[in-house]
């Protein structure tokens, strides 16, 4: 043993006395690393540290160059771990040497933004390459090299994260600086086309992408050589577009030649292979043969364990992808821990993502990114013999899912308008002037608006950002959230049921795989929900479209009350049998039923379903919608409202007023901020210039107002030109336990790009957020409605639920919205209905009666009247709003009262 330590002495001597200088390894260093040979760059780099600290070199500048070229070169390579440290230190020393306010800082600042990208801490990569973006306009201004760096790494983070539209505008902005600069030869172009291109794969415009790739390969074929990383990253991207697309033959060598090329560079043990080899494995299974995708999808899981982690986004990715391919195959035993796995991964992640987005980015997020229900959901839908373990991850992930961006937004908000803290308080309040200022832009036409806009509309999104991020009880907030199938049983009653409805992609080996529904129904004592299929969504849409064009005319067949004989007639008996017949064999002995729909099926009116000719579903079931069967777990939590406390009415507006009479009845109310009208040079609405009066909710509210007054109730009753937009807004802070709105409602469906331009039509019809194409008209709407010029300083009479959602009505327990179509708007996958109800919900409300057709006055009163007098005797509210519409029940078919439900 002592011989062999002698002789590896000896044998190191040469080395000792040929060993080179910290000068002369730095050179080779640097000759290597700028041919884009990281293996060995990396291995002089090493050296060339080692050399510096025997020489005393490190205190000199090109030492902070070969630090930050190592830590890139590790980057590049895809060793993150080795690349983090060494950009750190570069960090410092130059923050140490030359202070933040130059260009090498921010630049040290966007790589590290990049890296933490590709290391999946996207928090992290956000507030490093902003923070760089921040000082770079003080120094040097928006053109320079590390600007557009900066830009780039910002597109590709924000591409990363599902945020498409941010991801663009970045990426445009970075080849407008490099082309003035630099020209469309260089090869920061050629990659910013690339990025642009492979934004365009990935939203599936194919057709903006392939020019681009073919552009970009040609660029970087020049510039780099066919061997160099640049050129193979083109090849890939494009293959997999090719794959995408379905055109195997174009696919098929790319891909293979981009796959050798990686294998030589970075061996069998990178990142970028392993992409490669999932890529292929990708282009095998969609031609349908699996024998030669299985190992390579194998291959690539082991390389993506052992180099990224198992905790890495891209980890989960190829685990997803894996299990998509034994469901295709129909290995389904091998798909489940696959997807059991990956979920856990992904749940970890998603919640390190929401700490640093907005309530408009948490949504992009969760319908661009979060596929995981739906995956499981095909698996269940599957595989009989799944194991309890995913009937329970299941139901769990439905409950975590649903309204995530709302729970998360509005625990936001709740903690911190509660705060003491000064900075906090400061930031909501520029928060909300920013949100304000936005309200009144968006109400004006796109050629009236200001220039900068775009820039407001950023900074109000930063702001909201750094709200969540300064929230002391963010941690409180996640945990708000997870509501696991424990808490929902432990508040059933032995004779209740959860009813959970889900929407998705059922995972099939064609490429037009269906939209299905199904529902699981959870009991008290069940171990494992039941899961239960219900239809294609197909299905449901033939039958809604054979009823009627409208919310209205589809209520009216669907809920007339009585049979037809002409059996070609669609009748809520068909509706039964699609939605709820699948669901009775395991309701034996239930009678309270809590359900929270999804997709289409907010649109049904759920209690008035009719079982057969005499019978509806809630003459046999007491039913509770909810937002979530979440919500279930948290009734304890909240103290039920025995009786009314206080409650303020709208109703009667004067939606009909001159110039004159709309600025006299302006109100100078402290604290409340008026804004412009909204100019619409065409009618709004479907043939409508004008909402005609609705004398029948003057008797509505006064008969309410006469009730709870003789109750000794607190009543604020506001009629005629006082039922406007100022005083609704003035609640705001001082909200009553109860707000009551008669009026009209209105939701305008999404706008078609393709037939309407922003110089036709109103601003509202063609607002891209359907929380601007949905609202409340109050005193004075017709002027802006029929298109007269805006009075400035003067409120429209058009709340839109934008406007809404920016109260502050926490301390309101309901909000009665008896208006045309309240419970309608856009949904979005998870996260249910975009409109009034979400505004409401956002602005802190816990409880709302909304309509999803256009219920008549009289009747209307009526019910309101009746549900009011049962709670004023003690019920509560879901119990008085039960007893009244049962009441209706007696006298009307179900179109003039089950218009209105109940939501929690």
């Amino acid at each position: 043993m002592k011989w062999r330590l002698l002789s590896g002495l000896i044998a190191l001597l040469p080395f000792f006395a040929t060993a080179q200088t910290y000068d002369e390894l730095n050179k080779e260093f640097q000759k290597y690393y700028s041919k884009a040979d990281y293996e060995k760059s990396i291995q002089l780099g090493e050296k060339t540290i080692e050399a510096a600290k025997r020489e005393n070199k490190t205190g000199d500048s090109s030492y902070i160059i070969l630090v930050n070229n190592l830590g890139s070169a590790y980057f590049l390579s895809a060793q993150y771990v080795k690349a983090e440290p060494l950009l750190i230190l570069t960090k410092e020393i130059v923050k140490e040497k030359f202070g933040e306010k130059n260009n090498n800082y921010p630049a040290v600042l966007s790589t590290l933004g990049a890296m933490y990208e590709k290391m999946g801490k996207y928090e992290k990569a956000e507030s490093s390459i902003l923070e760089g973006m921040k000082i770079l306009r003080e120094v040097s201004g928006s053109e320079s090299q590390a600007y557009w760096s900066c830009l780039s790494n910002l597109s590709n983070l924000y591409v990363t994260i599902g945020q498409y539209e941010k991801g663009e505008t970045y990426v445009l902005q970075a080849l407008e600086i490099i082309k003035k600069m630099q020209g469309e030869n260089s090869p920061d172009y050629s990659t910013n086309i690339a990025n642009l291109a492979y934004l365009y794969k990935t939203t599936g415009q194919y057709e903006k992408a392939e020019p681009l790739y073919i552009k970009a390969a040609e660029l970087k074929k020049t510039l780099h050589g066919e061997t160099h990383q640049n050129y193979v990253q083109v090849l890939n991207n494009l293959g997999t577009m090719y794959s995408s697309m379905g055109q195997y033959k174009k696919a098929e060598p790319l891909l293979n030649q981009a796959l050798e090329i990686r294998y030589k560079i970075f061996g069998e043990n990178s990142p970028f292979y392993a992409t490669s080899l999932n890529n292929l494995a990708i282009l095998y299974e969609a031609m349908g043969e699996y024998e030669k995708a299985e190992p390579l999808y194998s291959k690539c899981l082991a390389i993506r364990k052992q180099t990224l982690g198992e905790g890495h986004p891209d980890y989960a990715q190829i685990l997803n992808n894996i299990a998509i391919f034994y469901i295709r195959w129909g290995k389904l035993s091998k798909a489940e821990p696959m997807l059991l796995s990956a979920t856990e991964i992904i749940i970890q992640n998603l919640k390190k993502v929401f700490s640093i987005l907005s309530e408009k980015e948490k949504t992009n997020y969760l319908s661009n990114n979060i596929r995981q229900t739906g995956l499981i959901n095909s698996l269940q839908y599957k595989y009989t013999k799944a194991s309890p373990a995913m009937s329970l991850l299941n139901f769990n992930l439905q409950l975590f899912f649903k309204t995530l961006s709302l729970t998360y937004t509005r625990n936001m908000l709740e903690t911190v308008n509660s705060s003491s803290d000064s900075s906090i308080l400061n930031t909501v309040k520029e928060w909300q002037l920013n949100k304000r200022t936005l309200a009144r832009q968006y109400a004006l036409p796109a050629n009236k608006r200001v220039a900068q806009l775009d820039s407001i509309e950023a900074k109000t999104e930063s702001l909201e950002k750094e709200l969540t991020r300064k929230s002391a009880d963010f941690r409180y907030q996640q945990s708000l959230t997870e509501i696991s199938i424990k808490e929902v049983q432990k508040n059933l009653a032995a004779d209740e049921v959860a009813v959970e409805f889900f929407r998705f992609r059922l995972i099939t080996n064609s490429k037009t795989d269906s939209t299905r529904y199904a529902a699981y129904i959870l009991q008290k004592q069940d171990s494992t929900p039941v899961f239960v299929p219900l239809f294609e969504e197909r299905q449901l849409l033939q039958l809604l479209s054979n009823a009627g064009k409208t919310a209205t005319s589809t209520a009216k067949m669907f809920y007339r009350g009585m049979e037809i004989k002409d059996r070609n007639t669609p009748s809520g008996r068909e509706l039964y049998q699609l939605i709820w017949q699948p669901l009775e064999p395991y309701l034996k002995g239930i009678k309270k039923i809590s359900y929270s729909p999804a997709g289409k099926l907010y649109s049904i009116a759920f209690h008035a379903l009719p079982i057969d000719s005499a019978t509806l579903l809630m003459d046999k079931y007491n039913l509770q919608q909810y937002v979530s069967t979440r919500q279930v777990a948290l009734r304890t939590k909240e103290k039920e409202i025995v009786k009314p406390g206080s409650i303020v009415l709208f109703g009667n507006a004067n939606f009909s007023m001159d110039s004159l009479q709309l600025v006299s009845q302006r109100t100078n109310l402290a604290g409340t901020v008026v804004y412009p009208s909204v100019y619409t040079p065409s009618t709004r609405g479907s043939n409508t210039a004008s909402w005609p009066s609705l004398p029948g909710t003057a008797e509505e509210i006064k008969q309410i107002g006469d009730l709870f007054t003789q109750n000794r109730i607190i009543t604020k009753s506001f009629n005629q030109k006082a039922a406007s937009e100022e005083n609704l807004k003035a609640l705001s802070g001082n909200a009553p336990q109860i707000l009551h709105i008669a009026t009209h409602g209105f939701f305008l469906p999404e706008p078609d790009r393709n037939k309407t331009s922003f110089d036709q039509g109103n601003t509202y019809t063609l607002a891209d957020d359907p929380l601007l194409r949905s609202g409340l008209i109050l005193a004075g709407g017709n002027y802006a409605w029929s298109g007269k010029i805006p009075i400035e300083g003067v409120e429209d009479g058009i709340a839109t639920a934008y406007e809404i959602s920016q109260l502050n009505l926490s301390n309101t327990e309901l909000v009665v919205l008896s208006a045309c179509e309240t419970a309608l708007g856009d949904v979005k996958g998870s996260e249910g209905v975009f409109g009034l109800q979400r505004a409401f919900k956002m602005a802190g409300a816990k409880k709302m009666i909304v309509s999803l057709w256009k219920v008549p006055d009289t009747e209307t009163a009526e019910l309101m009247t009746a549900f009011y007098s049962y709670w004023m005797k003690g019920k509560t509210i879901n119990g008085a709003f039960q007893q009244a519409q049962a009441d209706m029940r007696k006298r009307y078919s179900p179109f003039y009262w089950a218009g209105f439900v109940l939501v929690e």
